[in-house]
């Protein structure tokens, strides 16, 4: 018996060791980001997904653990949400990789090494703020590719739609910058398969709105046939949920607040959305709010 347990143990040892072997041959046989022609470092724009850190592709987590630069937004109060959910997604992918005890150790080892610039982008519509936090941004990025440095950008939802990122990418492109870009997925994605819904039926068109529309653009776009995603809507979402209910939509509107972080909520029509804002305003007023509206027919 006492033969058995040194065996056992040995063998523990081993597959231990065998973990960190494979870890290390991992690191070291990922594909090597290499400066451009011209001696600069290559900008990529990273999708970060919604808010869960699952979905966070393995493209993204490559990018991320190679680009010793890692930029996002920070807001007001210092909090980077697309850092730490790309973070969070990384350390799911080596603890499923190489257990828990190596995933701990290589937030050290990859983390430590890295270098954080975080980047304001005030919540505004004047037009020359916006260009001026942008064009600050692009600045601080050129420093670091100008050193020959690859550099992420973390974006929440995918880098293609309404993503600040791609102002910052023109700027840098316009400079002579090498750009690419991560997909992700978007937030509208999430939010159907949160509530088990699809977003299209046979021949059903979608159209995407932006938080941005005035009343006029929403209203026109409610006439057209097919499935019309509202995305960040709190700003206007009293004459939003007025035009919605006029319409006739008021039971074939589904929302999602938050998809995918804390505090996610789901509600299947209208009426259980607004009973929850006047019961519980402070929670669901929220800047990630996501109106699936379909056709009527569609929901009988």
């Amino acid at each position: 018996m006492a033969e058995h347990k040194h065996d056992h143990a040995h063998e523990h040892h081993g597959h231990t060791h065998s973990h960190e072997h494979n870890h290390a041959a991992y690191v070291s046989n990922l594909p090597i980001f290499h400066k451009t022609e011209i001696g600069k470092g290559t900008f990529y724009g990273v999708s970060v997904g919604p808010g869960d850190s699952g979905h966070l592709t393995l493209n993204a987590v490559q990018t991320i653990m190679h680009c010793p630069v890692i930029t996002a937004p920070q807001t007001k109060s210092g909090a980077m949400v697309t850092w730490d959910i790309a973070k969070a997604g990384i350390g799911r992918f080596l603890e499923l990789s190489f257990g828990s005890r190596m995933a701990e150790a290589s937030d050290e080892s990859f983390w430590a090494a890295k270098t954080i610039l975080p980047l304001n982008f005030p919540m505004t519509k004047v037009e020359s703020v916006q260009k001026a936090s942008h064009r600050n941004a692009a600045e601080a990025i050129e420093g670091c590719l100008d050193k020959g440095l690859d550099v992420a950008m973390l974006n929440l939802g995918d880098v293609s739609v309404y993503a600040t990122c791609q102002y910052v990418a023109d700027l840098l492109k316009a400079d002579g910058y090498e750009t690419k870009f991560i997909p992700g997925v978007t937030s509208f994605c999430a939010a159907a398969s949160a509530l088990g819904t699809s977003l299209t039926e046979a021949d059903t068109p979608v159209f995407i709105v932006p938080g941005a529309a005035d009343s006029e653009q929403i209203n026109r776009l409610l006439d057209e046939y097919g499935t019309k995603v509202l995305m960040k809507t709190v700003r206007t979402l009293p004459e939003t949920l007025e035009a919605l209910k006029e319409k006739g939509f008021a039971d074939s509107t589904s929302v999602v607040v938050n998809c995918g972080m804390p505090g996610e909520q789901l509600y299947s029509n209208l009426l259980e959305f607004e009973t929850a804002l006047l019961e519980a305003p402070e929670s669901t007023y929220s800047y990630f709010t996501v109106l699936i509206v379909k056709p009527a027919e569609e929901t009988t």
